[in-house]
């Protein structure tokens, strides 16, 4: 059968733009929503460490930051985000490396139990990372409770909620999967712990754990608002938050 494809397109044009369309709507959400914030504030510089100082909500970051550890690949965020949280809650019993003898500390390498890796394997998660959902079920397989709250969900005023209160609780700690394409940083899809709020200018810290990439650094809510509702391709879902959550006597029976 001859076909002439010049009718086949007029006749399909308006078909094959929308699917074109759609196809690149994600990077021009993306796009537009990095040129409208500006770049983040990074903990380094005079105003940044001026405003963790003057910051409401910065224990967090002195709970936290002395257990950050910079993730050992670059697969390795959120097994680097979960160790540091985990290590700054007190009294959560830690497991004991060989390397550091008769020391507990929680290690990225070793969060990988025989029940964990069930959820997500070494391997596995240095290729691909992790969703949201295998975050949580891994950490209930180490027998850490913990909430997700999904970013398409979040408006500014539960978000902001949600990280007031994190911040207050010594029982809790904030781990966020966001997009870096929105603070326009090198990457994409990241975990890393908020461990701090300033009222005053509407922000949050965020510790990165690719320390080998960036420094810890503020954005305002409204940016963590939007790098949160982006899409993470691996699970087809928004990206999120994790609240971490200090075992009980009984959590783990």
């Amino acid at each position: 059968m001859n076909m002439d494809y010049s009718d086949f397109f007029k006749q399909n044009r308006g078909n094959l733009w929308a699917r074109r369309w759609w196809s690149v709507l994600p990077l021009v959400f993306i796009q537009i929503c990095s040129s409208a914030f500006a770049d983040p504030l990074y903990l380094d510089t005079v105003l940044g460490s001026e405003r963790l100082l003057k910051a409401d909500f910065n224990l967090p970051y002195f709970q936290v930051s002395a257990y950050v550890d910079a993730q050992e690949n670059l697969g390795f965020c959120a097994p680097a985000s979960i160790a540091a949280v985990l290590n700054s809650l007190q009294g959560v019993k830690r497991p004991i490396p060989n390397k550091y003898r008769r020391y507990g500390y929680f290690t990225q390498s070793d969060l990988f139990t025989e029940q964990s890796s069930q959820v997500r394997t070494y391997d596995a998660a240095a290729k691909r990372g992790f969703t949201l959902q295998q975050v949580s079920d891994f950490l209930l397989k180490l027998n850490i409770p913990n909430q997700i709250y999904w970013g398409d969900d979040q408006t500014i005023d539960n978000l902001r909620t949600l990280v007031k209160q994190s911040s207050i609780d010594p029982n809790q700690r904030l781990i966020v999967n966001f997009s870096r394409k929105i603070f326009s940083q090198e990457g994409d899809g990241h975990y890393s712990p908020v461990v701090a709020y300033d009222s005053e200018s509407d922000s949050v810290l965020i510790f990165d754990v690719a320390k080998f990439k960036y420094q810890p650094f503020w954005v305002t809510l409204e940016e963590l608002q939007s790098s949160i509702q982006t899409l993470d391709n691996d699970s087809q879902r928004s990206r999120g938050l994790v609240v971490v959550i200090k075992p009980t006597e009984t959590d783990g029976e």
